[in-house]
């Protein structure tokens, strides 16, 4: 058994999926909250807030959408058919993940209470570390040299770029790949 169909076992059997993981850093936010009611939230702050609330669900539904329209399971380590490289995946090659991290952070900001600002901080260093690290395996695993290229071009989270590799061709992060054959990424 490879090692990354002990990851797929192991992530079927957990319950804390990542749509749980961001529930749960929402939740831990509550007894501040409650506590410093009624809250006094600065007007720019909570005004990046709701753009980062904002942003966070059309990352979400955007990359959900992809998913269903190439026929991708959502649930992670589902099935991979194809990659995905277009919308917000030429932006982050996890852009739910990004965006449940935005979503989890904009509440800290649109309240006044940035101490919850370690909730988001920690569902980020969860996600990477149980998701976004196997899952790039899983993907390595599944689609090889297309992953590694897609990988190699685009950021992990956003700005932090994937392992590099030696560009064999010009045409930008592919490399000289013909984009009219390229897979599309998944997660």
């Amino acid at each position: 058994m490879s090692k990354c169909e002990q990851v797929l076992g192991s992530v079927t059997r957990r319950r804390l999926l990542p749509p749980r993981g961001l529930l749960l850093s929402l939740l831990v936010q509550v007894p501040l909250i409650v506590w410093r009611w009624p809250l006094r939230p600065a007007g720019v702050p909570a005004l990046i807030g709701v753009a980062l609330l904002a942003g966070g669900v059309l990352l979400n539904l955007w990359a959900d959408r992809l998913f269903h329209e190439n026929g991708v399971g959502v649930v992670p380590f589902s099935p991979v058919p194809v990659l995905i490289s277009e919308g917000p995946f030429r932006i982050t090659r996890n852009p739910m993940y990004l965006g449940m991290v935005l979503i989890s952070a904009a509440f800290p900001l649109m309240t006044g209470l940035y101490l919850n600002l370690l909730s988001p901080a920690v569902l980020s260093v969860w996600l990477h570390i149980r998701f976004v690290l196997p899952e790039e395996e899983f993907l390595r695993e599944r689609l090889g040299g297309d992953y590694l290229l897609y990988a190699s071009g685009y950021p992990r989270w956003l700005g932090l770029p994937g392992p590099r590799l030696a560009k064999t061709g010009a045409g930008g992060p592919s490399g000289g790949l013909n984009h009219s054959i390229t897979p599309r990424l998944t997660a």
